[in-house]
This record gives C-alpha cells, structure tokens and sequence, in this order.
C-alpha cells in the first residue's frame, strides 16, 4: 500500500469532504494553548478531535453567527468534535482546529500523514 500524505493546504478540505460523507475524522494536533481542566493536554502535546456532522437538531445558542470568514482569516477551522464534552457535560462541542497544528489524520481506518511538502 502507497504511503498518502497531506499538506495543511489540503487538510481543511479533507476534514469538509469527512463532513459531507457524514463520517468521523480523527484529527491529530499539537495543542497551542494549556488545557482548560486538569489533567488535559499541555502546550505542544497532541490531542484527537473527532470531528463529524453537526447534529440534525442543533441550535445555535450564540449571536456570532457564521464563523468562515473569521476562521479563514485566522488560519482555523470550527468543527463540531464528538469527543469533547459541551457546557452542559454533553458529548459534542465546537472546537477549533489550527490547520496548521494538524499532524495527522484517520479516516476509514486510513491515518494520513500531515508534512510541509511532498
């Protein structure tokens, strides 16, 4: 089997099409700021998003509205991740993932590689 890579150009348009085929993407980043609950990741560890489908019935329950273009010009991306705990201690929260922060990801049982240039 032939190695796949990705370059961050790329990985945000992978994470979309994951979102379309309403799959789950493992996203593997370097975390940039110190957890917010003890015992979580510390600057420059790697953390798992799993992102997938916002749910069917979810409500936006702030003003901000669309995030793309303040995520575009930031270099992020909002994702609903469904390994991490909402306000309420539900499973399921928005994050954002710095593109450039990714490493890696798994899709369909496939990890994938993130590098500069190949």
């Amino acid at each position: 089997m032939n190695d796949i890579f990705l370059n961050p150009a790329n990985v945000k348009e992978f994470i979309k099409t994951a979102e379309r085929e309403d799959e789950v993407i493992v996203v593997r980043c370097v975390r940039k700021t110190k957890a917010s609950k003890p015992g979580g990741p510390d600057v420059g560890d790697l953390y798992d998003l799993h992102c997938t489908r916002k749910p069917a019935d979810y409500v936006p329950t702030g003003t901000r509205g669309d995030r793309s273009a303040e995520d575009a010009g930031s270099g992020v991306l909002t994702v609903f991740a469904s390994n991490r705990r909402d306000s309420r201690g539900r499973l399921g929260d928005w994050r954002r993932v710095n593109i450039d922060a990714v490493k890696k990801v798994i899709y369909k049982g496939r990890e994938i590689e993130v590098v500069a240039h190949q």
